[in-house]
């Protein structure tokens, strides 16, 4: 063992003796192991790194490293990544993956490529390598790692609101609660992930369900970064459950730790989710201010997929205020930036945007086009539970003209898409009779 190396992992995760342990060994047994007293056993050297996130390897003595048929510096790959200097990481795991001499120490180079190029919203770059790293890591036999590169084509999957994301999360859940020891940190990762996917596609009690099973294991782990990113993705399942109180404090609370953690993009997120809040209790002018923050930091750090969603969200504060030009403006942009990312779900909320704006104008002949267009697009991506929700808005702008046939027609529509089985069998055409 690496002296000192099991004091300083748990140290470093906030945990006590106890907490290590787990049940799992007694306390006593961490504390000999810690203390150099006792060689711990390999299973206990599992179970240490899965409670304090660390890789085995960061436990071991360089000469015992060699036995792992490591080449390349797995910790220095994890330093970059927790410390988020990603143009770094991406810089050196390209060079490793040319100069790896094993399948393992590429797959590892892979890995981490593909987490650098995630955090810069380029899912594309990340795919190929995250497939190479993943078979690799189940030749070898390396159960973890497998769970991790299935963690990350989830991610990956929902940056591009791809449909394959939930049953991808699902089974990396599934996988991650069958490891011995298990592993708590990469749990807490992918209920947060669970929870984020169940936003996207609208199923708000889900999304709940989820975040809060995260906060508890993040909790436990005392990883402030995690419990932020759950409290900001709280905040948005309670303001479309329309409990405007818990979604306010939540979002106010991510922000307090984000900043804390000087997370930018994190701050980003949550000023925009406090900025909605505000937008639906009515205070347009605390919205804007929020809002406004959020797109300075996009601008700032230059991210141009979380941007369109800021976009969006002023959109709508235009329309609220009475400047459907600006929200046709703002939602001209956001869609741009969501066309160029291949993001659909984006692609149709600006669509439902400048169709409220073309109505709000008096353009209904646009109003109809630009809701045609995004029911469309969201047809295609197979995206049912957003389809639902933009049939239902496309009902409410038919209401409001007072064409009662075409809102009901729209509605039935949303519950055929909600209910495929309730849908009408299509009617059968009458056989046609040969003639001589």
């Amino acid at each position: 063992m690496r002296p000192g190396s099991i004091r300083q992992a748990r140290v470093e995760a906030g945990l006590s003796l106890a907490q290590v342990a787990s049940g799992e060994v007694s306390r006593t047994a961490i504390f000999l192991a810690e203390t150099g007293k006792t060689r711990p056993t390999l299973p206990t050297i599992q179970l240490i790194a899965a409670r304090t996130g660390k890789p085995i390897e960061y436990f071991l003595a360089p000469d015992d490293l060699a036995g792992v048929a490591l080449q390349i510096d797995v910790q220095r790959f994890r330093d970059l990544a927790i410390t988020e200097r990603y143009d770094e990481l991406l810089a050196e795991a390209d060079k490793a993956m040319a100069a790896a001499a094993t399948p393992v120490d590429r797959a590892y180079a892979g890995f981490f490529f593909a987490q650098a190029q995630l955090y810069r919203m380029n899912p594309y770059a990340a795919f190929p390598q995250l497939t190479k790293a993943r078979a690799a890591f189940e030749d070898a036999g390396d159960h973890w790692m497998v769970v991790e590169c299935m963690d990350l084509e989830a991610t990956g999957l929902h940056l591009l609101d791809d449909r394959r994301a939930l049953p991808v999360a699902e089974a990396a859940l599934d996988a991650c609660r069958r490891l011995r020891p298990t592993n708590r940190s990469l749990e807490a990762r992918i209920l947060g992930r669970l929870g984020s996917i169940h936003v996207a596609q609208h199923r708000w009690p889900k999304a709940v369900e989820f975040y809060s099973m995260a906060v508890e294991v993040a909790g436990e782990l005392k990883d402030l970064s995690r419990v932020g990113k759950m409290y900001n993705d709280l905040s948005i399942a309670y303001e479309h459950l329309g409990d405007l109180h818990r979604s306010r404090a939540y979002a106010q609370k991510a922000i307090t730790i984000h900043e804390l953690l000087h997370d930018r993009l994190a701050v980003a997120r949550a000023e925009n989710n406090l900025g909605l809040v505000f937008m639906r209790q009515g205070d347009l002018e605390e919205a804007r201010e929020h809002l406004t923050r959020s797109l300075d930091i996009c601008n700032e750090v230059g991210v141009e997929i979380g941007k369109s969603h800021v976009l969006h969200s002023l959109a709508e504060l235009d329309l609220a205020g009475g400047d459907p030009d600006g929200a046709r403006r703002r939602a001209t942009e956001a869609l741009m930036l969501a066309e160029h990312a291949h993001e659909p779900a984006s692609i149709a909320d600006a669509r439902e945007i400048l169709g409220e704006a073309a109505e709000a104008q008096g353009r209904r002949e646009f109003a109809d086009t630009e809701y045609g267009t995004a029911i469309a697009v969201l047809r295609r991506a197979k995206l049912a539970d957003r389809l639902v929700t933009c049939h239902v808005k496309y009902a409410r702008l038919l209401e409001r003209r007072s064409d009662t046939e075409g809102a009901f027609e729209q509605m039935k529509l949303a519950m055929a898409a909600a209910r495929p089985d309730l849908a009408a069998p299509a009617e059968k055409k009458p056989a046609q009779v040969e003639t001589a």
